[in-house]
């Protein structure tokens, strides 16, 4: 899917910049380049060209063992699998806004203290912001 989406990104870029608007700014296509036009090639291109400017994150989901999409439990062990624990950006449920270096740093920490059997940090004198619905977030 990603491939055939990045294929129809070079296709419309291409479409866009054909447009008589762009003619006075127009050069010679750099990437992928005129030579390469049909989705075999433009294909390879992605695959050989295609990065991610974004650290990893949020593709071992967390859940409980019953969830057929879940990596790791609630305590980040891989379900099905003893003495393994995921503890990183991966097991966040999406994509933050920010850096991801203090979010990960606070996963670390809270794995820290299961693996140690350590109680959670908690002080019930602090209010904690509850949406009207989960739909506010979204």
């Amino acid at each position: 899917m990603d491939v055939w989406e990045f294929r129809e990104s070079v296709k419309l870029s291409r479409e866009i910049f054909a447009q008589s608007a762009f003619d006075k700014f127009r050069g010679r296509e750099q990437q992928p380049g005129s030579h390469v036009q049909s989705d075999k090639e433009i294909d390879a291109f992605v695959r050989q060209k295609a990065d991610s400017a974004y650290h990893p994150s949020c593709t071992c989901k967390m859940g409980q063992p019953s969830d057929p999409m879940a990596v790791v439990d609630p305590e980040t062990r891989v379900i099905g699998v003893e003495n393994l624990r995921v503890v990183d950006a991966s097991i966040m449920p999406s994509v933050v806004s920010g850096n991801l270096n203090a979010p990960t740093i606070m996963i670390a920490e809270k794995a820290a203290d299961i693996i140690k059997g350590l109680p959670p940090l908690r002080d019930h004198n602090v209010p904690v912001y509850q949406p009207p619905t989960l739909e506010t977030q979204r």
